[in-house]
């Protein structure tokens, strides 16, 4: 199905990934997603703060054709879930990040760090000093590299965003706890469009607001509501290359589109299927396949967006809609100009 609205089309395109607490190919409570070279797609997996469920808390490697790649992040033993975890572990992971090499930094707001590993899955580095002050954080969450390599980070305890070299130095910082222009209030989503202006994903206050690189407010959009262009905690925010803007809308289930100055567009509430893993998952399952069968008799229940957290866009004119509550990621392509 088509979702139109002027001047473009949204087409969806199919479905990635299933729930899957072991590993492998599936996703558990998946909360960020980050495009790599060629089809390559990183999803990351937070689980649950449940021990049984500590070993879901990974990164998964897989092909936008639903290819299983690989995956990274160590199991923490519940006497280890300290800030002083081993090297590669997980406990709250928020967001990953790709450099202009493909290493995956991915932030743990528990552990307050950045941990660093190669485009493969293996572990570089770590830094991160937990606080207040210039360069230490609280609660990292959204992050994304400029065209510079630099990192630009939500600090999402401490209301702003920091701007620092790929090993952690601190370069600059801005934003305070307020409702005001640059204040924020739980921020969580973060990007950066083609002319390296950040947009950030203000959680609490129900907006967008975006700067200049520098940190200088340029606008901002969205209110609290269910209306259109209206928000109930919006967490991922990503600008195609003609500057259109895509909000995943948690709370309302959906994902919003505006314009490049921030005017409502349209409405995507999800068209998703059976991904080629939930299929094959289903196939080897004789018992699950008839229960499934039972529970979706109606396939409409299949397609809507249930928690959609995190969106990105590459240079396909593709959009990816990561939902936590369903363990997948559904996929549109962007449409040219309807005539």
């Amino acid at each position: 199905m088509a979702i139109q609205t002027a001047p473009v089309t949204f087409q969806y395109s199919h479905t990635i990934g299933r729930q899957e607490t072991r590993g492998g190919n599936g996703f558990f409570h998946p909360v960020a997603l980050a495009r790599g070279e060629g089809e390559r797609l990183y999803v990351l997996s937070r689980g649950t703060e449940t021990p049984v469920f500590w070993p879901c808390k990974r990164v998964t490697i897989c092909t936008i054709d639903e290819e299983y790649l690989g995956q990274f992040g160590e199991k923490i033993p519940p006497e280890e879930a300290v800030p002083s975890a081993p090297d590669g572990t997980f406990f709250w992971p928020t967001s990953v990040a790709l450099d202009s090499q493909g290493n995956a930094y991915v932030a743990d707001e528990w552990l307050n760090r950045i941990s660093i590993f190669t485009k493969d899955g293996d572990w570089i580095s770590k830094w991160g000093t937990p606080g207040a002050g210039d360069g230490e954080i609280d609660r990292p969450s959204g992050m994304a590299f400029d065209v510079q390599d630099r990192l630009y980070m939500v600090d999402s305890r401490n209301s702003r965003v920091q701007l620092f070299t790929k090993d952690g130095k601190f370069i600059a910082k801005w934003g305070r706890r307020g409702s005001g222009e640059g204040e924020f209030n739980m921020p969580w989503g973060l990007t950066i469009d083609r002319q390296g202006d950040v947009y950030v994903a203000d959680w609490r206050n129900d907006r967008i607001q975006k700067f200049t690189a520098e940190g200088r407010f340029l606008m901002q959009f969205g209110s609290s509501g269910q209306g259109e262009g209206e928000f109930n905690r919006p967490t991922g925010v990503a600008v195609d290359q003609e500057g259109f803007i895509y909000v995943t809308d948690f709370r309302n289930d959906r994902l919003q589109v505006f314009d490049a100055e921030g005017n409502f567009l349209t409405i995507l509430t999800g068209e998703g299927g059976l991904s080629k893993w939930a299929q094959e998952r289903l196939r080897l399952d004789a018992g699950l396949g008839r229960a499934h069968d039972n529970a979706y008799m109606v396939v409409e229940r299949h397609k809507p967006f249930q928690g959609p957290i995190a969106v990105t866009v590459d240079a396909e004119n593709r959009l990816f809609v990561l939902e936590t509550a369903r363990h997948r990621v559904q996929v549109f392509h962007k449409q040219g100009a309807i005539g």
